[in-house]
């Protein structure tokens, strides 16, 4: 018997299950960047907060969603980077990211020694590390909006790369949620057409808030804004595939409607969002020179 290769990349059907999970997703994503705004608008402090309380959400979510395992171990470690990277990016301001840096370094041997420490219940070794690794960078990259916000020009760059990832990545799920095609890939509900609106959208955003910023003024502007878009949305599309490939559910979970399923759309944005405020950091400043 044979069995023809090309069933296995046959494109799924679209359902209507598909589109509203985009839907969703651009809400989520546009209360978590409405969040952090805010709190960069009413200034340092309040960004701090709005951070810690993003960081907190996204720690739950990725370790409770993902069925991460040794997730109470690294409850703990993902709370202590966290708290230490805030901290430390707070002490040391005008140091960019190298406190955070520190934090990383101080987490390695802490994630081994959590390991360790599961006992005979140590199962999946390399899926926990690796997961939560991936969790500890995504929470103190965030602190990163602290950095940017304490520079010159900050509570005008913060707001605008804030306002490229939020809008780049609702546009980008809208256009999903409506055309998904061409896809990335055929079992992956996410195509082209939207990250070409998400980058269109994140350099209009771009263009109009930093035009006060003399360096990024005109063109500038709006390629910033189109390149952090551009970032968030390809970093969208890998969680897509991430969510696809890998299984996710934990143990005794019954169904499509356990907590994990629900807890894991919230895990995507947030960790989207974090992950793409690194990059949104190094090109505002490369090009502010």
């Amino acid at each position: 018997m044979t069995v023809d290769s090309s069933a296995t990349t046959e494109q799924q059907p679209r359902t209507p299950a598909a589109g509203t999970l985009q839907i969703q997703l651009a809400m989520l994503t546009a209360l978590a960047g409405g969040v952090l705004s805010l709190g960069s608008y009413l200034g340092n402090v309040a960004l701090l907060a709005a951070v810690g309380v993003v960081q907190l959400l996204l720690i739950l979510s990725w370790l409770f969603g993902t069925s991460v395992p040794g997730r109470r171990g690294g409850l703990v470690l993902a709370v202590l980077a966290a708290g230490g990277a805030d901290a430390a990016i707070m002490r040391w301001p005008d140091s960019g990211y190298s406190p955070v840096l520190g934090v990383l370094g101080m987490a390695v041997p802490l994630l081994f020694a959590h390991q360790l420490s599961r006992g005979v219940v140590r199962t999946r070794v390399l899926e926990s590390l690796a997961d939560i690794t991936v969790l500890l960078i995504a929470v103190v990259a965030l602190a990163g909006l602290l950095v940017l916000r304490r520079q010159s020009n900050g509570d005008i760059l913060t707001p605008a790369v804030l306002g490229a990832i939020t809008a780049g990545l609702v546009a980008a799920h809208f256009t999903d949620a409506v055309l998904p095609a061409p896809r990335f890939d055929p079992q992956v509900d996410r195509g082209l057409p939207a990250v070409v609106v998400g980058v269109l959208a994140g350099a209009l955003v771009g263009m109009l808030s930093l035009h006060r910023v003399i360096d990024l003024a005109g063109g500038r502007g709006a390629f910033v804004g189109a390149s952090i878009a551009a970032v968030a949305c390809l970093l969208s599309i890998g969680a897509a595939f991430s969510g696809v490939r890998t299984s996710l559910a934990p143990a005794g979970t019954a169904g499509p409607a356990g907590p994990a399923v629900r807890l894991r759309p919230v895990a995507a944005v947030l960790m989207t969002v974090a992950l793409s405020t690194p990059a949104a950091y190094v090109l505002v400043n490369a090009l502010s020179g």
